[in-house]
């Protein structure tokens, strides 16, 4: 997969290295978005799991969309 250029540009412009790199900076920001996503992804299927085998039919837990939304807040 390759980045397109027009964007990377966008991304850069008028940012200092310590904007693009350092600790608060927009790499750590593109780097932390999907990691957050699929670490979201991966506890709602465990709570899925859980929730099937604990509870009858899961009537008693909230439905696992709800978590997700949740969780992206």
């Amino acid at each position: 997969m390759s980045i397109d250029k027009d964007l990377l540009d966008r991304l850069m412009e008028g940012r200092s290295l310590g904007d693009l790199f350092g600790k608060a900076g927009n790499l750590s920001k593109l780097i932390k978005a999907p990691a957050e996503r699929v670490l979201c992804t991966e506890i709602a299927f465990h709570l899925d799991e859980e929730r099937v085998g604990a509870a009858p039919g899961g009537r008693n837990q909230p439905p696992i969309d709800a978590i997700v939304a949740a969780r992206r807040r």
